[in-house]
């Protein structure tokens, strides 16, 4: 007969992994890392339009800086360099962790990780706007139309770096 113990032992420590793998494979769903670039190629050589075409207009990112300031800088800083915990979201930073994925990856990330203290808490228009902030930071133009918080159009936009 086997010890009851022993069983419990057994729950906890499977919980206990579990709950260490959880942040890893979130990661590797909610955007993959750039081993994972080549598979997605098919899928950029089918998308047509990249930030570079005007995605976003002046007044959204407009609304995305004020939801940043209320949301976002107490972690990335008005700057948006980072606290050294909080990566930077501009330049060289920016560009290294989302060049040749989607603005639906870049989204989807946000989204479903802040506010740290509160993911998915804001409306999906305040994500959209966000990113388009985050867009006109990083140099991007704007354009006539707003960024859509629908992820079938997020994810037809790639990110690239400058043309």
């Amino acid at each position: 007969m086997q010890n009851p113990s022993s069983g419990q032992s057994r729950r906890v420590t499977a919980a206990l992994l579990i709950a260490a793998l959880c942040p890893f494979v979130a990661s590797l769903v909610l955007a993959p890392n750039r081993a994972d670039r080549p598979a997605h190629a098919a899928t950029l050589a089918a998308q047509d339009e990249t930030i570079w075409d005007g995605v976003y207009t002046d007044e959204q990112a407009e609304r995305g800086m004020k939801t940043y300031e209320q949301e976002c800088a107490a972690c990335h800083l008005d700057d948006l360099m980072g606290d050294g915990i909080a990566p930077a979201l501009i330049g060289s930073s920016f560009f290294f962790r989302w060049s040749d994925l989607s603005v639906g990856d870049m989204y989807t990330a946000i989204r479903t990780t802040m506010p740290q203290g509160a993911p998915a808490s804001l409306s999906p228009s305040g994500y959209a706007d966000i990113s388009a902030f985050l867009l006109q930071k990083n140099k991007v133009p704007s354009g006539a139309e707003e960024l859509p918080s629908e992820m079938d159009d997020l994810e037809a936009i790639t990110i690239t770096e400058a043309q």
